[in-house]
């Protein structure tokens, strides 16, 4: 049997990104869904994000280091006297007051990792390194022993998220390395590419005899709507998240930005309500 398979990666609650992704996907005649962790934040999905994934019965679904920091903040291990620990304090809150708690639970349980087989061909996938869900040692100018370090000895194929750069390679000794971008959240270091804020993912096709093809692809959305369903639903920081849709550029650490909206907002006294820290 063939397999045609999406491959999706990084949709930090960006609605508009995954029903575009989906759609092309479903026309691509995709036959299955493999995503390699970072669901939420800071966009606004929540509980609908959840289950507009679930509506394609994924059938690998790993967590990613932003999930780790949701559960790390629920918690309550956070400095509210920090402004990005604020921020991902508020935006978790917004989500947990969104997600039922088995709904919650079940994310927890989520692993970093998986390994599979399709028509011989041994896959190994993971958010990161497969031992460790954060860093930039897989980032594309990064030594070739760090992405040696994504296989066994037998493994063909290597597909990693986090770094939100659509990437082929190979390992020293041959191996496939995938990663498919970020659907919710792309980027690169060169300008021309990173001005283009289409949707990522890929699409891997095994036939029956285990011969594989990669298809990277890049899907247009409706970028205002986008927007416009963040100040609906009144996500925290939204201008920010308006900023990010129109730029690509983040906030996450830019610590006098988000002390002022914290401040004005009052961010700090909810987080520390919510969170009873």
């Amino acid at each position: 049997m063939k397999h045609n398979i999406a491959l999706l990666a990084d949709i930090h609650g960006n609605i508009g990104a995954l029903e575009a992704v989906l759609a092309d996907a479903k026309q691509q005649q995709a036959t299955d869904y493999w995503f390699v962790g970072d669901l939420f934040l800071p966009g606004p999905g929540r509980t609908d994000l959840l289950n507009l994934l679930r509506s394609v019965h994924p059938s690998i679904w790993l967590r990613g280091n932003w999930e780790r920091v949701i559960y790390t903040v629920a918690e309550g291990k956070f400095n509210p006297q920090s402004p990005d620990h604020v921020y991902f304090a508020r935006l978790t809150q917004f989500l947990m007051e969104d997600l039922s708690t088995a709904d919650f639970e079940w994310m927890r349980q989520l692993p970093i990792a998986a390994t599979t087989t399709i028509n011989g061909v041994s896959i190994g996938l993971s958010h990161n390194q497969p031992f460790r869900d954060e860093g930039r040692d897989l980032y594309p100018n990064q030594e070739q022993a760090n992405f040696d370090q994504l296989f066994t000895p037998q493994q063909d194929i290597a597909i990693y998220g986090h770094t939100h750069q659509q990437v082929m390679r190979v390992s020293d000794a041959g191996q496939l390395v995938i990663n498919p971008g970020a659907t919710g959240q792309p980027y690169s270091p060169w300008q021309h590419f990173f001005d283009d804020q289409r949707a990522h993912y890929a699409l891997l096709e095994i036939d029956d005899q285990g011969r594989v093809d990669v298809n990277f692809r890049k899907v247009e959305y409706d970028i205002e709507a986008e927007i416009a369903r963040a100040a609906a639903v009144h996500t925290p920081y939204q201008e920010l998240y308006a900023y990010l849709r129109h730029t690509g550029k983040t906030s996450t650490h830019d610590n006098q930005k988000l002390a002022a909206i914290s401040d004005r907002e009052g961010y700090v006294a909810a987080v520390r309500k919510f969170f009873k820290v």
